[in-house]
């Protein structure tokens, strides 16, 4: 009897400890060892919490793409599929940016008449790759041409720019392409785009 009792005195005294310590997690602790009691699962925080959302829709769809700084008027080209003479293509020059590392040269095409358009005459190639390497920027200063940068991949060859479009209409594709540094010196550059007239825009930094 008496181990009887030994067993259920300890039983006791364990539940109560299970229980106190139940009792303690359930209310928290705060720092200065008063009991505090948590927030419930379900509610949230304050509105003048600094972690609150804010509003931010009308700074996105209020944002405008910038304005074009030069613009030239041409045709992307023939291959393969010949296009009508009479639709002209606008190429806009959005900025020539000159860093430490690169430039990079940031373009749109457009059409009044949506065309399908192949861009092969945009590379230095008669195949089917699918960047404007052609693109060049010239330093009229110093006559010098830069090319488009490109990356080695295993067996293939890649420039470091966008694929050209498939097609031009009314809404501006935009391109982008990077280039070597330029020269400190260099103020503006000649942007020379196969089958449009070239058009010299100034460099930022």
């Amino acid at each position: 009897m008496s181990r009887l009792r030994r067993a259920t005195s300890g039983n006791l005294t364990g539940s109560i400890a299970v229980v106190a310590i139940l009792a303690l997690s359930l209310a928290g602790c705060a720092g200065d060892g008063k009991l505090t009691p948590k927030a419930s699962p379900g509610s949230t925080a304050s509105s003048g919490s600094s972690g609150a959302m804010r509003d931010e829709s009308e700074a996105v769809l209020g944002w405008t793409p910038p304005t074009p700084v030069a613009k030239t008027e041409g045709k992307p080209g023939d291959r393969p599929i010949p296009q009508p003479a009479t639709v002209p293509t606008t190429a806009e020059i959005i900025s020539v940016r000159a860093g430490d590392a690169s430039t990079i040269l940031t373009w749109q095409l457009s059409s009044a008449t949506d065309i399908p358009v192949q861009g092969l005459t945009l590379n230095t190639t008669h195949g089917v790759r699918s960047w404007p390497d052609a693109v060049h920027l010239v330093d009229p200063m110093g006559q010098k041409t830069y090319a488009v940068d490109t990356m080695d991949a295993k067996i293939d060859t890649y420039g470091v720019c966008s694929r050209f479009p498939s097609h031009v209409g009314p809404d501006p594709v935009r391109m982008t392409s990077e280039y070597p540094p330029l020269s400190a010196t260099v103020t503006s550059v000649s942007v020379q785009i196969p089958n449009f007239a070239p058009v010299t825009v100034s460099v930022t930094r």
